[in-house]
């Protein structure tokens, strides 16, 4: 038997076994009546899209939640700025978390060298800034002066923050037994500030402060500030050069003084003010007032010592570094200063010199007017042409006079109508 032989007899024993009869099958039922209902299996209700769409809406909520809460942590809610010399910027979040610690100059470089202070207190930041300073020298005896100031646009928020970290500082300064001194200001975003910060390459804070020493001044300009150490400018705030600046005790709405500034690096006031009135040929008993004080002048700081005599004012600017004197008046007449090396004369001339009244009445006796006469009169020393400039009016006309320091000689004279 071959294989096509045993495939047909399998084929012909299935048909058997299972006849295709459907025919015979349906004739067996009998007839059916009615309709043909088809039943199909029941299906269970879709409750799960309810949950899936409350599940959505909490974690939109959820996520809305936490992204509020993020911004919030990522805002920069408060600027803090800490100048000495070195500055360094703080920018905070609403709970006072530092998000970022910015060196404003190059010095500030290396108070921040090693520190990551994002994440951190700022307590914890201020603290570790305040040690930094002090570690390198910028801090000490000799120039004890902080200026924190706060950028905030809530002001209640930014006055309450600055008064927290004036104690906080006063406090790690005590701590390192330096008796500091702290001036502290809060202000809202101001971007003319900004800019003029930015044209200086200092902070807003310093800018600030100069700003404020500017608009209390009629003599002090922005410019000429700039390059003052916050020392200086805190000894400027608390002087006769500011009057309108602090109030009763360094209490005052634009800046607030704790402390007294360092003035070890100069001669201080009581040694300028004897040198005044030695020049002036002067006893304290015989003044009828006395002021001395801080000031700026010519791109330095200077003590302006004022005082009267018999109804005579004389005003003069020392040197506050040095002791010497940089300008002498009486009555708006300038009065002979000794050359560098040379030693103080009382007012009245030296020997081998003339003094200014001398040279003004040179002048006076040439132009033959009386000194009851003139009107602005001005004597000046020239130290490099060795003379004085003697200007005065009278009448319709105005004279000039140059006159010899060393003999009194006219050496030029001009009268203009």
């Amino acid at each position: 038997m071959n294989d096509q032989e045993l495939e047909r007899k399998l084929h012909t024993a299935l048909e058997h076994a299972a006849p295709d009869d459907v025919e015979a099958v349906l004739a067996r039922l009998g007839p059916q009546n009615g309709k043909i209902i088809p039943i199909s299996a029941p299906k269970r209700r879709k409750r799960i899209l309810p949950w899936i769409a409350a599940a959505c809406l909490a974690l939109a909520i959820g996520g809305g939640v936490a992204g509020v809460r993020y911004q919030q942590a990522n805002a920069v809610a408060s600027v803090v700025s800490l100048d000495v010399n070195p500055c360094v910027r703080l920018e905070v979040n609403r709970e006072e978390k530092v998000l970022s610690a910015t060196p404003v100059n190059d010095d500030a470089n290396q108070i921040l060298d090693g520190m990551d202070l994002t994440g951190t207190d700022l307590e914890v930041a201020v603290n570790a800034i305040i040690g930094s300073l002090l570690k390198h020298g910028y801090v000490d005896e000799l120039a004890n002066s902080v200026l924190i100031s706060v950028e905030d646009d809530d002001l209640t928020r930014g006055a309450a923050l600055e008064e927290k970290l004036t104690g906080e500082i006063s406090q790690v300064l005590e701590s390192a037994s330096i008796n500091g001194a702290i001036l502290s200001q809060s202000f809202a975003t101001d971007d003319a500030l900004q800019q003029k910060a930015e044209e200086y390459g200092i902070s807003q804070g310093k800018a600030a402060l100069i700003q404020t020493l500017v608009d209390s001044s009629s003599h002090l300009t922005f410019e000429s500030l700039v390059g003052l150490s916050i020392n200086e400018l805190n000894l400027l705030a608390n002087s006769e050069a500011a009057a309108d600046l602090t109030g009763q005790n360094g209490e005052q709405e634009s800046i607030r003084s704790t402390g007294t500034a360092s003035q070890s690096g100069y001669v201080g006031v009581d040694a300028a003010t004897q040198t005044a009135l030695t020049h002036a040929g002067v006893q304290q008993s015989q003044l009828d007032y006395l002021e001395a004080d801080y000031d700026y002048e010519d791109g330095r700081m200077v003590y302006e010592v004022e005082f009267g005599v018999s109804g005579v004012e004389y005003e003069y600017d020392i040197d506050a570094a040095t002791g010497a004197i940089i300008k002498a008046e009486q009555e708006g007449q300038t009065i002979q200063t000794p050359a560098p090396g040379q030693t103080q004369q009382p007012q009245g001339g030296s020997s081998g010199t003339i003094s200014s009244q001398e040279a003004r009445d040179i002048a006076l006796s040439n132009a033959g007017v009386a000194l009851s006469d003139t009107r602005e009169l001005e004597v000046e020393l020239e130290s490099d042409d060795g003379c004085y400039k003697v200007e005065f009016k009278s009448g319709q006309y105005e004279y000039e006079y140059e006159i010899s320091v060393a003999d009194g000689r006219i050496l030029s004279a001009e009268r203009d109508d």
